[in-house]
């Protein structure tokens, strides 16, 4: 890529810090993105209600649910899975008021999981801070079969829906939560570039 040059559609993630005209604060996070919850509380306890939806991954080597369970001494919900995290933000959606502030931790799949929930409810994006924590991997959209793979960590992929071998661009949609996918052989088929790992 161009020195100076940055996709305006890709996301910028920044740490999660307590915005304190909040009435409310809900928390949500998914393996890695412990880690942002435990930075998020180390800051400070707000004195505004307060809830925290989390799992671990049952496949990663760390686990954070213990700790953020003596760090937070209220309103914390440890999920079994990322499908328990994502059911329980549709559900707290009914109990939240004007003025709750979204706080979403873990790799960009779930960020954009959980964005999307928020957003199909009215939730403003202004209201929504993102961390991006752990993998940097892509999900990616394919845009010939419209297979949308989760976590992508080369740039240059196989199409588990198609079997086409795509390239992974940096445009990103908001609207799909994943980057595109195109197929890289379509004007010269069999000719595949160097596959690299680039999001660990």
């Amino acid at each position: 890529m161009e020195r100076g040059y940055r996709i305006r559609s890709k996301p910028l993630y920044d740490p999660l810090i307590w915005e304190e005209h909040a009435t409310d604060h809900v928390v949500i996070a998914y393996a890695e993105g412990g880690i942002g919850v435990l930075k998020l509380f180390q800051q400070m306890t707000p004195k505004e209600p307060i809830k925290v939806l989390f799992a671990d991954d049952e496949h990663a080597q760390r686990s954070y649910h213990d700790i953020i369970s003596k760090l937070v001494d209220e309103g914390l919900q440890i999920l079994d899975d990322k499908e328990g995290v994502l059911s329980a933000v549709s559900a707290t959606l009914d109990e939240c008021v004007m003025g709750t502030q979204f706080y979403i931790a873990g790799n960009e799949d779930f960020i954009w999981a959980a964005s999307q929930i928020l957003k199909s409810a009215g939730v403003d994006d202004k209201n929504i801070m993102k961390e991006q924590c752990g993998s940097l991997a892509r999900p990616v959209y394919c845009v010939h079969c419209k297979t949308i793979d989760p976590e992508v960590h080369h740039n240059v992929y196989t199409c588990p829906g198609c079997g086409r071998h795509l390239f992974v661009r940096d445009h990103f949609s908001r609207r799909l939560g994943a980057y595109m996918g195109l197929m890289v052989d379509a004007e010269e088929p069999g000719n595949i570039p160097d596959v690299e790992e680039i999001y660990p």
